[in-house]
């Protein structure tokens, strides 16, 4: 079971009509659609109407296609077969309609990702071919695209640099946080933003790309020439920063995340930490029982983290099985922004609840239930919800999110100088909490420690 917050990519309706031809065009039409209801139906959480779920399908298309209606809504009571049929009868008059614009195949997803967006549900989507590929790669600790290795964060128009993986092509080019990507191979990136960036820097393995960025401290653009290479999204990275407080960042909650986590956590003992900050900044979440290795290792044994309803009504409670690796008395701050989801604002309202660490930083995504991905043919997924969510202690956060202790907002103002804002409040936060002989010495800027 997963705790992951979908991506809006996957359930761009538009996208995935208009976007690159798929593969096997032809193999996908109505049955498809009928056949992702059917799965539907046998997994999600809430009770579901057939007609209803075939009728948003073929609204999706109608709007998004502008083709007149086609005989009026499927009766709300017909039985499975009659609405399949009528469904049916309806698809085939819209792809006889575009005549060839767009294929059978591109309009059944359409029709797939806009019945599930009408549910609004945070943990029920359509994931497309590639998108599904390279989720199942980075669930699996592969390989999950061929890049540079680097996140990216869109602030005020402009694209930044958010993160660099360590080891990355990007890393051993000197690309830094909080670079401004100005150019890729000299194509202005303005309007594109950060998931349109990210794309135009993907390509071939061993092909070059040219980033022009600007950085705090030179006064002029700067031509970054990197040779793409297959990437691994980290599970965890961790150092320490000054005073004894280590630094922890979780990327996503896929297998092996706690074992690493819990690595992380001995090795900056060893150095000495005081004081720990966790970064849950961009985490979409991932799998529950990773969620509950990382709880343990930091909350008390039996702290609750987790209430689920599951389809059959039952109620089930998941607690922390073990004893905390670190000590109650050592600080915590964890970092959250509007990209923390699922599992990883379940984590930071566990930490809220048990009092056990400062959150920090702008409300979570709100995106807090737990699902299952079904496979679909033509090498397609289904993302499904299987249970409601609340967390340890009740409160519903679907829809709401994690509140922060003490927002603190990442500001241009602040990355455009080379700061990363959040995490100086968060060093702030957990180094008053320090005895006093803990010194005074300035936080240097993450982005500075990071080059």
């Amino acid at each position: 079971m997963r705790l992951r917050a979908l991506a809006a990519a996957l359930i761009a309706l538009l996208v995935v009509v208009m976007g690159p031809v798929l593969p096997r065009a032809e193999a996908a039409d109505a049955q498809f659609v009928i056949g992702a209801v059917r799965t539907l139906e046998a997994h999600y959480v809430d009770p579901l109407s057939t007609p209803t779920l075939l009728n948003a399908a073929l609204d999706s298309l109608q709007q998004q296609l502008h083709v007149a209606p086609l005989g009026g809504p499927i009766p709300e009571d017909a039985n499975g077969a009659e609405a399949s049929a009528l469904f049916t009868q309806r698809f085939d008059e819209i792809v006889s309609q575009e005549d060839g614009k767009a294929t059978a195949t591109d309009l059944a997803y359409a029709a797939v990702a806009g019945m599930l967006a009408s549910l609004h549900d945070s943990h029920t989507a359509f994931i497309p071919p590639a998108a599904y590929q390279e989720e199942q790669r980075r669930e699996n600790g592969a390989a999950a695209f061929v890049g540079v290795g680097i996140e990216t964060i869109d602030r005020d128009g402009q694209v930044y640099v958010d993160e660099v993986y360590p080891g990355s092509p990007a890393d051993g080019a000197g690309v830094q946080p909080f670079d401004r990507i100005l150019s890729v191979n000299g194509q202005p990136v303005t309007g594109l933003g950060a998931d349109g960036v990210s794309s135009s820097i993907r390509g071939p393995d061993g092909s070059q790309v040219v980033l022009t960025v600007s950085r705090a401290g030179q006064s002029g653009p700067i031509d970054i020439r990197i040779v793409r290479a297959p990437i691994h999204v980290p599970r965890v990275t961790s150092h320490m920063l000054d005073d004894g407080i280590g630094y922890i960042r979780i990327y996503e909650f896929v297998e092996g995340t706690g074992a690493s986590f819990r690595d992380a956590i001995f090795a900056l003992r060893r150095q000495g930490m005081r004081a720990l900050v966790i970064d849950l900044r961009g985490n979409p979440g991932g799998l529950v029982d990773e969620l509950r290795d990382v709880s343990a290792a930091l909350l008390p044994q039996r702290s609750p983290i987790i209430k689920m309803r599951t389809r059959s009504g039952r109620e089930v409670m998941l607690d922390t099985p073990d004893p905390p690796i670190v000590s109650a008395e050592m600080p915590i701050a964890a970092l959250v922004d509007e990209d923390t989801g699922s599992a990883a604002e379940l984590l930071a309202a566990a930490l809220q609840e048990q009092s056990r660490a400062a959150i920090i930083g702008t409300r979570t995504a709100g995106a807090v239930e737990v699902g299952i991905t079904v496979h679909l043919p033509e090498g397609a997924g289904m993302a499904i919800t299987v249970a409601r969510v609340w967390s340890g202690k009740g409160a519903r956060l679907e829809g709401s999110g994690v509140t922060p202790d003490d927002p603190e907002s990442l500001t241009t103002d602040a990355m455009n100088v080379g700061h990363d804002s959040q995490l100086d409040k968060a060093v702030e936060v957990v180094r008053s909490k320090l005895a006093p002989d803990a010194g005074l010495r300035r936080w240097p800027s993450w982005a500075a420690q990071a080059a």
